[in-house]
């Protein structure tokens, strides 16, 4: 996967002035044709549940000169109704929307249109929630430290290439090496998107009732879940399951530990 080196952003640095900061100009901007005619730009949807990320994202696109926004919003409902109406280029997607999950948003733009390339947005450099979203179908994975990649990433989707943001990249190359290292008895590649999501919160301690208020389905969808979720790990019992997605997580958790920088 390829990224883009930048120069190290401050971490004490508030996220409202790494948006506000900006970008330069993107030095593959399509120049005018022959005719005189200035290139179509490539139409950038922006759906992510916080405003002044939503803000600071539109910034970036009308300063690169390259995209145009054609719409955003917070909400799922209105960005599907925003994805038929524009049919946009690309798509910013934040993980966590009003009342949605930015997952889920992800697998039905896929299917209605395949050629529209997603970026996902998360608040967090987070490993799992990448996988969960290149295998959703994202293109791109950034968080919003990695804000001056932004134009760098549209770049890079817009060709087809996938594009990880610096901030979470070595986070993924460590889960990987600690991954192919690990017991092939215990593989979570073999559960589902949904499922995935569910052995993270019960990870969490999230009980079933939580979890199901959480993911806006019923106790029984929850527990059907955890069902097979045991069947494919191989699990006997509640207790077991509850065990493995602890080690599971605190696995991912010492992993981020030692990529972070130690204090000064």
């Amino acid at each position: 996967m390829r990224r883009h080196r930048h120069r190290q952003q401050g971490k004490d640095r508030p996220l409202r002035n790494v948006f506000a900061h900006g970008i330069k100009k993107s030095p593959t901007e399509a120049p005018d044709d022959v005719s005189g005619k200035r290139r179509t730009k490539p139409k950038v949807l922006v759906v992510h549940r916080t405003g002044f990320i939503r803000s600071g994202v539109l910034s970036l696109i009308a300063k690169s000169r390259q995209f145009t926004a054609c719409g955003e919003t917070d909400e799922a409902p209105l960005a599907r109704e925003l994805f038929l109406r524009h049919k946009p280029d690309l798509v910013v997607i934040g993980l966590r929307l009003t009342g949605a999950d930015g997952i889920q948003l992800i697998k039905e733009f896929r299917n209605l249109n395949p050629i529209a390339a997603i970026l996902a947005l998360s608040e967090h450099a987070d490993p799992f929630s990448a996988q969960r979203a290149f295998r959703a179908g994202a293109r791109g994975y950034l968080t919003i430290e990695d804000a001056p990649e932004l134009v760098r990433a549209f770049d890079e989707i817009s060709s087809g290439h996938p594009y990880v943001g610096a901030s979470v990249l070595p986070l993924i190359l460590s889960n990987f090496a600690a991954g192919a290292k690990g017991s092939g008895s215990f593989d979570v590649n073999s559960l589902s998107d949904r499922e995935l999501e569910i052995f993270s919160f019960i990870g969490r301690g999230v009980s079933v009732s939580e979890l199901a208020s959480e993911l806006n389905v019923s106790v029984k969808t929850i527990e059907t879940h955890q069902m097979r979720i045991k069947e494919k790990l191989a699990l006997r019992s509640a207790a077991e399951l509850r065990q493995k997605a602890r080690e599971w997580l605190a696995r991912s958790a010492l992993n981020r530990i030692r990529e972070e920088p130690e204090a000064a």
